[in-house]
This record gives C-alpha cells, sequence and structure tokens, in this order.
C-alpha cells in the first residue's frame, strides 16, 4: 500500500474477492492508471478487449478525465493499495461507491458522495462522470475481464 497504515484514507475495508467482477475491475483499473504508463497501457488494453478499439478509446477518456478531476481537485490526496494487494482501501472504497451509485442513476447520492472527495463545487461534473464510467466498466465486464492480475486469496502475494 502507498503510505503508512494509519494515513487517511487507506484503512482496509474490504476484499477484491467480495464485490462483483465489475468493481474489482474498476479498483484494479484505478490503481493500476495511477502507476504510470506500463499500468495505463493495461487499461487500454482492458477497455480495448471489452469495448473494441473506437468505443474503449471514448470511454478510456471518460476515465482519465474522471481520475484526472479526483486528481487535481480531490481534497487531499487519494491513497491506493498496491496492484498485488487484494485489499480495498476506504478512499478505493469511496470511489466505487461513487461510481456504483453514479451508474445506477442515482446522482443525487453520487454527487453527496462526491462531496466528502472534491469541493462541492465539483460534486455534480464528478457524478456525471463516474456515472459514464460506471457504465462503461460494466459493459467491460459483460464483454472481457479486467486487469490480467486480478489477485485471488489463493495466490502468495504480500498483501502492502
Amino acid at each position: 500500500m502507498t503510505g503508512e497504515m494509519h494515513r487517511a484514507g487507506a484503512a482496509v475495508v474490504g476484499r477484491l474477492t467480495e464485490i462483483a467482477a465489475w468493481e474489482a475491475s474498476l479498483i484494479l483499473s484505478l490503481r493500476f492508471w495511477m502507476e504510470g504508463p506500463e499500468g495505463q497501457a493495461e487499461v487500454w488494453n482492458t477497455f480495448a478487449r471489452g469495448l473494441g478499439a473506437r468505443d474503449g478509446r471514448a470511454e478510456l477518456r471518460g476515465f482519465e478525465t474522471l481520475l484526472g478531476t479526483l486528481g487535481s481537485c480531490a481534497r487531499r490526496p487519494l491513497v491506493r493499495h498496491g496492484l498485488g494487494c487484494t485489499c480495498i482501501g476506504s478512499d478505493e472504497a469511496m470511489v466505487l461507491t461513487l461510481v456504483r451509485e453514479a451508474a445506477q442513476g442515482d446522482l443525487a447520492e453520487a454527487a453527496m458522495i462526491a462531496s466528502l472527495l472534491v469541493p462541492a463545487r465539483h460534486a455534480e461534473p464528478v457524478a456525471l462522470m463516474a456515472a459514464q464510467v460506471g457504465q462503461a466498466m460494466q459493459r467491460i465486464a459483460g464483454h472481457a475481464q479486467g486487469p490480467r492480475h486480478m489477485p485471488t486469496d489463493t495466490e502468495n502475494r504480500t498483501l502492502h
């Protein structure tokens, strides 16, 4: 995990193996993206495999915009766990909940969740971006698997 265990946003609140496949793929995509160019290429491959090159590129822009907005507008830097970690950190869970609620069409709830991460003036636009990302991730899950390095409980991995 990046940072120390007591750092805000790092608390373990769940495991990737306990949530829907598209939700785990979202968290892993967030982790891969934030790792840099190689991780971003992995996310691109996930979008292209699941949606085709043209649609994948368009949806990837939405994913990139959401993460860019969260990165530049968040009240504090968001914390994520490592690529091989099966834990879900509290910041990752917040992003997941934001995206899930928005994708389900509850934009008011999503905007309220977004306001916990970003200033209120950014909450509604973030909720709208999250809806697009959530719907894309659900479509990808229906066509292809997410990032190839999804850890399982049976793998011998260092959790943080």
